[in-house]
């Protein structure tokens, strides 16, 4: 239980790195600014902890589904909240679809172990 605690920390914090990298990459006035290059840092160090961390003590199966959904609901979450996007029913059904499409994997997961 508490390494399964520690894997979601994990990727919890790869999630929050990769994310703020991204919304800093994509609020950055230029390409050589400092939001561009402390955004580009954060996200190399979200993708080297996904190589090099990650993905050696999670399966893939298990792994990329969480990590790709934790990314798409944090980008929902910046884009509206600090880029001021505007998010419709669409997308709101969307995020819903891969909530339940996560606790589906987690749960086929559970099942095995």
């Amino acid at each position: 239980m508490q390494s399964e605690l520690a894997r979601f920390g994990l990727l919890a914090v790869y999630a929050v790195i990769s994310v703020a990298g991204m919304t800093m990459l994509k609020g950055a006035e230029n390409v050589l600014g400092i939001r561009s290059i402390l955004g580009f840092a954060l996200y190399l160090a979200g993708f080297v902890m996904w190589i090099g961390v990650i993905l050696r003590i999670m399966p893939l199966s298990q792994a990329f589904p969480l990590a790709a959904s934790a990314l798409m609901l944090g980008t929902q979450l910046t884009g509206w909240l600090l880029l001021k996007e505007r998010i419709g029913l669409w997308q709101l059904a969307g995020v819903l679809f891969i909530l339940i499409g996560v606790i589906m994997v987690h749960l086929s997961a559970a099942a095995k172990n």
